[in-house]
């Protein structure tokens, strides 16, 4: 089966619809292990571990694996084969005629003992050489596909690694965002000591703090979640995280589309369907051969007490056999083997367009992506001096304790909105390279950018 590389954005939270949501989107499950907090393992640990513990990965093996194995049974049937048979017979009655004064044949020996040696020699057989070269074939499609199965594990690892990253990267924004709620309360818990502050403003720095409360809650969360499930994937525990910045991209362009899309026909599942379409055309000769005759030899050696009128225990015999069959089933099955050719044919141009159009969209992406996270930036920028701005005008009796906590929500939103547009351009780098057939940190020429 070969997968399509669509890439979707991360999705760690819709940014209008409210924070907690964006727990429909993330999709994972299970708790982070408490301990020392430490950096997170580079991306490539967790890569280099996955091929030997992802079950995908490991079936594609075990299938290539198997493939194999069919293509030397399929050899065999080509091959000479030998074979050895003894017998022992217990006859009622011995038979024997003389042959002269003092001697006789014995035809039938009491107790008869034969010895059977054969060899069977295939000399022209179609039919079971094409089988052969389509098995081998279906063995360097299965070889191929293995090597597509570990690339869409990678991308499922890198998608987990960057959520993780992007994870950590809301948990810093939303403790600081609790910090910063928590600092205003205190200043409205002054200011409404001295009378210069309504209940209301206090009531609302309050529900302010403990909306940031939650938020966190729902920042380690995923933290935990994400950390599961890159376990889940590469066999590999992340170090715990901690409230820390998403690592920020370069924010530099992609080589051209056309570099990328030069390399749609050398991923392993361009190489895989043509395997597997190199194989429907052998099978479909097969097919097509059935009608010509096939010619095998055969040798076999008898040693046996049963020596006859001939008097010999042992003698040997040599044949050659043309056989020729025609017969309703094997024309219609040279009709359907036809067809499956044509069809992977077909599969074949699918996919060829299909990666293609991922690379396409991965590169679209990215694109799309390095506008979106400068902005997302220079937003995150503003809405933070926006916050400092109204804190600030409060405190100067400017401006109301409304301004403040918007401009406060606002503020942890936009850090937020900018962490997820790192994170989604940079599991948009990976996938570009993934769907052309690289590691994630590969190159158009397979180096770095």
């Amino acid at each position: 089966m070969i997968a399509t590389f669509d890439i979707p954005p991360i999705g760690l939270w819709p940014m209008r619809k409210g924070f907690p949501l964006f727990l429909l989107t993330f999709g994972l499950i299970g708790p982070l292990r408490a301990g020392r907090a430490e950096a997170l393992q580079p991306l490539d640990e967790f890569l280099a571990r996955a091929p030997s513990h992802a079950f995908d990965t490991r079936e594609a093996a075990l299938l290539a694996q198997q493939r194999e194995a069919e293509a030397d049974v399929a050899l065999g049937r080509l091959l000479p084969a030998l074979s050895a048979r003894g017998v022992y017979t217990r006859n009622q009655y011995e038979i024997a005629t003389p042959t002269g004064p003092a001697s006789r044949a014995l035809i039938q020996p009491e107790n008869q003992l034969d010895a059977i040696f054969a060899l069977d020699v295939p000399i022209v057989d179609l039919p079971n050489y094409y089988r052969h070269r389509a098995t081998r074939a279906l063995a360097r499609a299965a070889s191929e596909q293995s090597e597509a199965s570990q690339l869409d594990v990678n991308r499922a690892v890198c998608r987990a690694y960057y959520q993780h990253l992007g994870a950590a990267g809301l948990l810093r924004s939303a403790v600081q965002s609790t910090d910063t709620a928590e600092s205003n309360l205190k200043n409205v818990s002054v200011r409404r000591g001295a009378g210069v502050a309504t209940e209301l403003d206090l009531e609302r720095a309050r529900a302010n703090v403990e909306r940031s409360k939650q938020d966190v809650a729902d920042a380690q969360l995923l933290v935990n979640l994400s950390a599961r499930s890159l376990e889940t994937l590469s066999g590999v525990t992340p170090t715990p995280a901690v409230a820390t910045d998403i690592p920020g991209d370069d924010l530099a362009e992609e080589r051209p589309l056309a570099e990328w899309l030069g390399r749609a026909s050398e991923t392993p599942q361009e190489r895989a369907l043509r395997e597997a379409t190199a194989a429907a055309a052998e099978q479909n000769k097969s097919a097509n051969t059935t009608l010509v005759p096939t010619l095998s030899g055969a040798a076999q050696e008898r040693i046996t007490n049963a020596t006859g009128f001939l008097g010999k225990n042992s003698t040997y015999a040599l044949s050659l056999t043309l056989g020729w069959r025609l017969d309703y089933v094997g024309l219609k099955n040279s009709d359907a083997q036809s067809v499956a050719r044509e069809l992977a044919r077909v599969r074949e141009e699918r996919a060829k367009r299909g990666t293609k159009d991922a690379i396409f969209e991965a590169h679209q992406r990215v694109t799309a992506g390095i506008a979106k996270s400068r902005a997302a930036r220079a937003q995150a920028v503003a809405a933070g001096r926006a916050s400092e701005l109204a804190s600030d005008r409060y405190s100067a009796g400017a401006a109301t304790q409304l301004d403040v906590t918007q401009a406060q929500r606002d503020a942890f939103l936009a850090d937020a909105g900018r962490v997820q547009a790192d994170a989604d351009l940079m599991f948009a780098r990976a996938s570009l390279r993934l769907a052309a057939g690289l590691h994630p940190k590969g190159s158009a020429e397979g180096k770095g950018r």
